[in-house]
């Protein structure tokens, strides 16, 4: 309890000790700032005063920098302009001096060949509206206009006017018989395998892509971009981009990916996408094919998609699974090493049959281990190697997240509509548009029975579809449809899902690269193009 007043006590002597109380204060306040390691600049210290003015010239030096490159990068464009102006003046004075040295008759015959290059020109033009939006953006797009003629003399000159003109507006033209453009088309979606670091970022200019990013940010809660954060010891040794070596979160972004590519194309070529009449999808391709389908909207999609992957990382944690990719052999061949390989309460089959040579198979990891020496060493075998986040999906290791899965689904049904479009399932079932099958059982089936790619393009070459377009990364797809049918190959586009300063690649969720294989190939471009000896190793 503090003292009270004095009042036999001295004035004087409660001053002092105020003034001692005060003094003591400071102290411990400059010692607590000290211990902490703020030091109060003192303007009357010389130390403090120069370190201010060199820092003062610094700053001066570095903006002066800043404005001697800002100006030497506008003589330079303005010296590139005035280089270009004169190639143009000389370009037509050598114009001028050819056209002297014709005759009258020979002039006028240019000058007649000239108007009609600038009338077939803008009726080129006029086919094609979106060019007045390019020649405003100044961007460069792929646009289509039919050649109804393209052997007719007019039409030829037309075509080339065409191409000139639009290439001054920094627009690309692709010219296409009637029967080109206007054949049904199909949009394809590849499976988890063909996912990519920083495979999103790509689209972030296209609004529709932006809007599908936030809607997931708020129902996964993390950013398709970023991942979910910090997961432990083993993102210090995948990188920052570990997190999307999970199936659970990888599942999700590829699907968001998918659907951003389309946006993609809505916005580059929205006449192709006005021809399309199909889609198809690889595993976890199917649930972005029914999405753009209208079976369910996007929200729904994701949501089962994240069901889907959490099921499968939980099914490949309880009990350990592997996969491989295997072309060179027969599917016969391919089986009857499965069952060799096979011990009892094992689990060892075919996943999917990519094209006629090339297959996954999946099941328990010491089968698959046994697999892959005895594929090795078979006769014919061009390439084998193991894969990663696929696990033992579509086989029988798969079957508790089968049920789990038909659950969420049938939980659905009563909001799942018919397709608006035709939808060409991995497990090899076509759906037409308008019907309504079971969608519960035929997707939750999907976990447990073997893909076929290669049946599902045929079916839809077959039914008459003639350009695709693969609305994902890594260009799989494509490189699969090359074995499949070459011309089919020719009329396929894969879209790009990449920013200029991301072309990059994954590390981690395909194989490692073969030392014979550029960068850039990836596992699926290997099965799809054969190149490897069968006793390379990994």
């Amino acid at each position: 309890m503090e003292a009270g007043w004095d009042p036999f006590g001295d004035p004087a002597d409660d001053s002092e000790r105020s003034f001692v109380k005060a003094a003591c204060k400071s102290v411990v306040t400059v010692d607590a700032d000290l211990s902490e390691g703020h030091v109060p600049l003192d303007p009357w210290n010389d130390v403090t005063f120069v370190s201010l003015v060199q820092e003062a010239a610094r700053e001066a030096k570095e903006q002066e920098e800043a404005t001697l490159k800002l100006l030497a990068e506008q003589q330079e464009e303005e010296e590139q302009k005035q280089i270009e102006r004169e190639a143009r003046r000389l370009k037509l004075e050598q114009q001028a001096r050819e056209l002297a040295k014709l005759s009258l008759p020979e002039r006028r015959q240019k000058l007649r060949e000239r108007e009609a290059y600038t009338e077939f020109a803008m009726e080129a033009i006029q086919q094609a509206p979106a060019f007045v939006a390019a020649a405003a953006e100044r961007k460069s797009r792929s646009r289509e206009l039919e050649v109804p003629q393209p052997d007719d003399p007019e039409v030829a000159l037309g075509r080339a006017a065409a191409e000139i003109a639009a290439a001054n507006m920094g627009v690309k033209i692709n010219f296409k018989t009637k029967a080109e453009a206007t054949c049904p088309m199909a949009l394809l979606f590849p499976d988890q395998n063909s996912k990519s670091l920083k495979m999103l970022r790509g689209l972030q200019e296209f609004a529709g892509a932006r809007r599908l990013r936030e809607t997931a940010r708020a129902l996964l809660d993390f950013d398709p971009l970023e991942g979910p954060g910090f997961q432990g010891f083993y993102e210090l040794l995948r990188g920052p981009e570990g997190w999307l070596e999970h199936t659970q979160y990888c599942q999700p972004v590829m699907y968001i990916t998918q659907l951003a590519a389309v946006e993609k194309l809505r916005d580059k070529r929205p006449a192709s996408l006005e021809r399309c009449k199909a889609v198809a999808g690889l595993s976890l391709g199917d649930f972005a094919a029914l999405t753009f389908a209208d079976v369910w909207d996007f929200e729904t999609g994701l949501r089962a998609v994240q069901l889907r992957g959490e099921l499968m990382e939980a099914a490949m944690l309880d009990e350990p699974q592997a996969a491989l990719a295997v072309a060179g052999l027969t599917q016969d061949t391919l089986e009857e090493l499965c069952s060799q390989c096979r011990e009892q309460g094992e689990v060892c089959g075919l996943a999917q049959r990519l094209f006629a040579d090339g297959f996954v198979c999946a099941g328990s990891a010491a089968s698959v281990e046994r697999l892959l020496q005895r594929a090795r060493s078979t006769k014919g075998c061009k390439q084998v190697q193991q894969l990663q986040l696929v696990g033992g999906c579509h086989t029988s290791m798969m079957q508790q997240a089968r049920m789990q899965m038909f659950d969420f689904l049938q939980s659905l049904a009563g909001s799942m509509k018919p397709p608006r479009l035709e939808v060409y399932l991995s497990c090899g079932t076509k759906v037409a548009a308008g019907s309504s099958p079971d969608w519960a059982a035929l997707l939750a089936d999907q976990l447990t029975h073997p893909a076929n790619w290669m049946d599902s393009v045929s079916a839809m070459l077959k039914d008459g579809l003639g350009e695709f377009y693969e609305c994902g990364p890594l260009n799989q797809l494509k490189g699969m449809m090359r074995r499949i049918d070459p011309k089919a190959y020719k009329a396929t586009v894969a879209l790009d899902v990449y920013s200029e300063e991301w072309q990059m690649r994954p590390t981690g969720s395909l194989p490692p690269r073969w030392g014979e294989t550029p960068p850039a190939a990836s596992a699926v471009d290997l099965l799809a193009v054969g190149a490897m000896p069968a006793q390379t190793s990994a």
